[in-house]
């Protein structure tokens, strides 16, 4: 199935969540086919590289400094461990709070990509820009909204760990695609209680996009292009359901 034939109104779940799967892959070809889109593309990468290497380097800097040398003859070996321990520990702060912080902070660079990708896939209707701060604000809502879903389902977790693994898991996708599902969205200025109810309308279509965008997030140096290409991804996806009507007609409604 190619993403240009996606039929929202076609019925089974697998087909939608193939779907979004797909649309998500999607954002790669046209991400290395676009020069002036990659070059855009490489501001939130190069920023995104920059802010991992200074939370690890300077976490394991610090365990090195607190454990001197000067203490008894096994303190080098242990030191070494330490900030083993805390350079595997801060990869995985890190990922944790990569995309919640990428939504805030780059909020203005992922919603002109999404602009831009519009711009050369000849997408319409061309929306005008709306300034950093109301996109800095709108991704500010979502992660709020994330965190307090996570404190509940972390609580949930604790109450019943057998489900913790499969709630967390769930949780990791949902955001996932609400990460990133949200720029174009919220380049067309529909609120949030509005973009909740595009995702809700199309849950597994939303869930086969989150899935492949958390896989991306896993894996070592393509994670880096995880963002632009999801953006990519998710601004041809909410391109589609509107294939057939207005923003208006085939969003909200």
């Amino acid at each position: 199935m190619s993403i240009k034939d996606y039929d929202r109104a076609r019925k089974g779940l697998f087909y939608h969540f193939n779907a979004g799967l797909r649309f998500f892959f999607a954002g790669f070809p046209v991400l290395l086919r676009h020069p002036s889109l990659l070059a855009l593309s490489l501001i939130p990468i190069i920023l995104t590289l920059g802010a991992l290497v200074a939370i690890v380097s300077s976490s394991v800097m610090i365990v090195g400094w607190v454990i001197t040398p000067d203490l008894p003859p096994f303190s080098n070996n242990l030191r070494h461990l330490a900030q083993a321990l805390v350079f595997l520990v801060a990869l995985f702060v890190s990922y944790l709070i990569y995309l919640p912080l990428a939504r805030v902070l780059l909020a203005p660079f992922s919603e002109s990509i999404s602009r831009r990708t519009r711009k050369v896939l000849g997408l319409k209707p061309e929306l005008a820009a709306v300034g950093w701060s109301r996109a800095m604000w709108e991704g500010a809502k979502v992660v709020a909204l994330q965190v307090l879903i996570f404190l509940i389902g972390f609580g949930i977790g604790i109450a019943f760990p057998p489900i913790a693994g499969p709630v967390g898991l769930l949780l990791a996708i949902c955001f996932v695609s609400l990460d990133y599902l949200d720029i174009p969205l919220s380049v067309r200025g529909l609120k949030l209680s509005e973009k909740l109810g595009v995702m809700r309308r199309n849950k597994s279509l939303a869930a086969g996009f989150g899935a492949a965008g958390y896989l991306t997030l896993i894996i070592p140096i393509v994670n880096l292009f995880s963002l632009p290409v999801g953006v990519i991804g998710a601004t041809i996806l909410i391109d589609r359901l509107d294939s057939k009507g207005s923003p208006e007609s085939q969003l909200i409604h």
